[in-house]
């Protein structure tokens, strides 16, 4: 696992970096993109559990290639997903984007672009729960389960003036590991518990945004 990490992050920070040097050598135009939207596992049985998340992103996009067609954005982003197990408790999954996104003006209709896109994020993922007591008492449990891994996404933009729509699929299985204090509970009730499982936590998403030039 270190290895792909480390090569995902080696080629995200590369082309950062390249994207910056361009942009002081070229005067590249560089535009501000946010998106939110709503992603949906493909897989039912953890559908079953978090039926649908809620998603943000926000990057800065490079325009590079012939006539600023391609676009070169660095990302960060969080995904959120709920599962109200009673009127105080609340099961939630967190997931914590970094990476690359890269898109092409592939082509256009009047005002409005077309851009098939390519995206690649590290993600740190956690599974806990919330408890409210009233409108100002909130506690958080440990995390139940944690972990990290590489999510790859292929999908197209839509965009109209400085306003746009994505719908994209994104590959993502990454293996997560159960809190230590939960093994042990559970081998004293004479439970074996696995220490970590493969989820498959592939999902569809669609989102709308803004891609501003400052």
């Amino acid at each position: 696992m270190r290895g792909p990490v480390l090569r995902t992050a080696g080629w995200t920070i590369l082309c950062w970096l390249a994207a910056l040097h361009l942009h002081a050598q070229r005067s590249v135009p560089v535009f501000l993109e946010g998106e939110f939207g709503i992603d949906r596992f493909s897989d039912a049985s953890v559908r079953s559990v978090f039926p649908a998340g809620a998603a943000f992103r926000l990057g800065a996009a490079f325009a590079l290639g012939d006539q600023e067609r391609l676009r070169l954005r660095p990302q960060g982003g969080v995904t959120f997903f709920g599962n109200k197990i009673d009127e105080e408790v609340t099961e939630q999954l967190l997931v914590i984007k970094a990476g690359m996104q890269v898109s092409y003006d592939a082509f256009f209709l009047g005002r409005t672009t077309f851009f098939p896109y390519l995206g690649v994020d590290y993600n740190w993922v956690s599974n806990f729960d919330m408890e409210s007591y009233g409108e100002d008492e909130v506690s958080y449990s440990k995390s139940y389960l944690h972990g990290t891994g590489i999510s790859q996404e292929v999908g197209v933009r839509v965009q109209v003036g400085e306003w746009y729509a994505k719908v994209g699929y994104a590959l993502f299985r990454p293996r997560l590991r159960v809190r230590r204090s939960i093994i042990d509970d559970d081998l004293s009730s004479g439970y074996r518990t696995p220490s970590s499982h493969v989820f498959s936590f592939n999902s569809f998403n669609i989102s709308v945004g803004f891609s501003i030039r400052p």
